[in-house]
């Protein structure tokens, strides 16, 4: 067994052993653990027994109980904690250890990371949420959908068109916080009983919700991305086109073939085959997790966006369902704890008129540090300009805070807005960022029946952004399927703030198209 040389960045650290450190040794290993906590947003995971070249030599029992002793010591320094999350045998009594290290919920917010789940409707996307976050197996007639379900509608066709979000909680062990609780979805219980916070962003499969499904993808941005195939159905067109955008965005994917009790063994192999295929074609490799140790390395792997991994789960007889847990519990947020020190940026998800309370917005917070009774900057209007606004209250998962912090799924009361003026895509900021009119960005077309030329119109969708633009101008023309080059986009009714460097997606009927921003303009004409 081997691994790769450890890398100085990343929340993973290697460790060959420990053995009578000095209070000096545990002070720099508190620093060190420190630093690793912060690069894994506030997580990281200690190899022992594996030397900084990747080489396994494992630890004897003594060694790992002098290696344990130091790192729990040095984690009390900071606040800390640890936990064995797994041994391995490696040959003449030795073992490799896995360690989970997490920062205390009292001195600091849970950990965080979001989930995405996509896959071609009828996959069984909310049924498997439903029974994540409730710990109830589904009934095989869809009770676990109708209790993650947010409308009437969508319980009486058992298919999800809207952007529902979920939660999921860990404390130090395996078993879900959500469990234990007496309402498993009340969202404000899981706040605040747990260490750690999936949050399932449950999204539409069939292609007319597309739109929106992309629109909570580019929204909320994903840490991971769950491809839900029904092993019955196999990966059909819809689950790849989501593959597809995951891969283009370049969010880490991981699959879970539901609904293994209802297929054959060849219809299953043949899924397994398409997902393989699939998952190629998109540069991935799949890695089949077949149990509780698998799923603790997968979840090592996935972040890297090279592996795929695979879980055979049914939702009605529990097949699977542990190493699916196991693995959310030490999955890694991709993004580290930081950016309370830039200015508040915030794009407007959601919007809501409460009575008594008034204009209500919502989104994930991306750098700042948001505070009750501040005052902030809401926009671009359609005029281009910007208002200066009042945050009367913050809540974070339902819970009353003082503060919202970066990656923290935050709503605001605002005063000094009505609810009318306020669209998805605008901005709260510390300061006004300005308005653009147009873009010119590098775009690679994916699919198109036909030709593009100057004049053509499509949809940009961009983090909360969805909105038509016109191509005004191209570097070269037409351009088709597989091409790529430089265009000028102008936004046709609004403006909107957007960073250079950043992503986005077209789309309009059977046009997809990635882009990357590389210049903006501010004049409207």
């Amino acid at each position: 067994m081997e691994y790769p040389r450890e890398s100085e960045r990343g929340s993973v650290e290697y460790k060959s052993r420990l053995v009578g450190p000095s209070r000096e040794r545990i002070e720099r290993l508190a620093s060190q653990m420190k630093y690793r906590l912060a690069e894994g947003g506030g997580e990281a995971v200690y190899l022992l027994g594996v030397e900084d070249d990747g080489r396994v030599r494992g630890l004897t029992p003594l060694e790992e109980e002098e290696t344990l002793s130091a790192l729990a010591e040095a984690a009390s320094l900071i606040g800390a904690r640890i936990r064995v999350v797994s041994r391995e045998e490696v040959g003449g009594g030795r073992r490799l250890v896995r360690l989970l290290v997490r920062l205390n919920r009292e001195e600091a917010p849970p950990v965080q990371l979001t989930v995405a789940a996509l896959g071609n409707v009828d996959a069984g996307k909310s049924t498997l949420i439903g029974v994540l976050c409730t710990g109830e197996l589904d009934d095989g007639r869809g009770r676990g959908m109708r209790k993650v379900a947010r409308f009437l509608h969508e319980v009486e066709s058992g298919r999800t068109s809207s952007v529902a979000v979920r939660l999921l909680g860990f404390s130090m062990g395996d078993r879900p916080v959500n469990w234990d609780l007496p309402n498993p979805l009340d969202e404000a219980q899981v706040y605040m009983g747990s260490d750690k916070l999936v949050y399932f962003v449950d999204l539409g499969g069939h292609e007319r919700y597309l739109r929106t499904t992309l629109r909570g993808v580019m929204a909320k941005m994903p840490d991971y991305a769950m491809l839900v195939v029904a092993a019955n159905n196999g990966l059909l067109t819809m689950g790849r086109e989501h593959l597809g955008v995951a891969a283009a965005l370049r969010i880490p994917v991981f699959a879970v073939v539901t609904k293994v009790d209802l297929a054959a063994r060849p219809v299953l192999e043949a899924t397994l085959r398409e997902l393989a295929d699939a998952a190629r074609r998109a540069g991935r490799k799949v890695f089949p997790v077949r149990g509780r140790l698998d799923a603790y390395r997968a979840a090592e792997l996935v972040a890297s966006g090279a592996v795929m991994p695979v879980f055979l789960v049914s939702s009605v007889t529990g097949r699977g369902l542990d190493s699916l847990v196991a693995f959310l519990s030490v999955l890694p947020p991709r993004r580290g704890r930081g950016g309370e020190e830039a200015p508040l940026l915030m794009y407007v998800d959601d919007k809501f008129n409460v009575r008594g309370v008034g204009t209500v917005v919502a989104g994930v917070v991306e750098a700042g540090v948001a505070r009750e009774d501040s005052w902030v900057y809401l926009g671009p209007f359609r005029d281009g300009s910007w208002r200066r606004v009042r945050i009367k209250s913050i809540h974070v998962s339902r819970v009353p805070v003082s503060a919202a912090r970066p990656g923290d799924e935050a709503t605001f009361a605002l005063a000094g807005v009505g609810y009318e003026e306020v669209e998805k895509g605008m901005v709260v900021s510390a300061a006004p960022l300005g308005a653009a009119w147009a873009v010119r960005a590098r775009i690679f077309v994916l699919r198109h029946p036909t030709t593009i030329r100057v004049g053509y119109e499509t949809v940009l969708h961009y983090r909360s952004v969805r909105s038509p633009v016109r191509i005004t101008w191209m570097e070269r023309e037409p351009m088709r399927t597989g091409d790529m080059g430089e265009v000028e986009l102008r936004f046709t009714r609004h403006p909107w703030f957007v960073r250079v460097g950043d992503r986005f997606l077209l789309r309009d009927g059977r046009t997809r198209a990635l882009g990357r921003v590389l210049e903006t303009y501010t004049r409207a004409g």
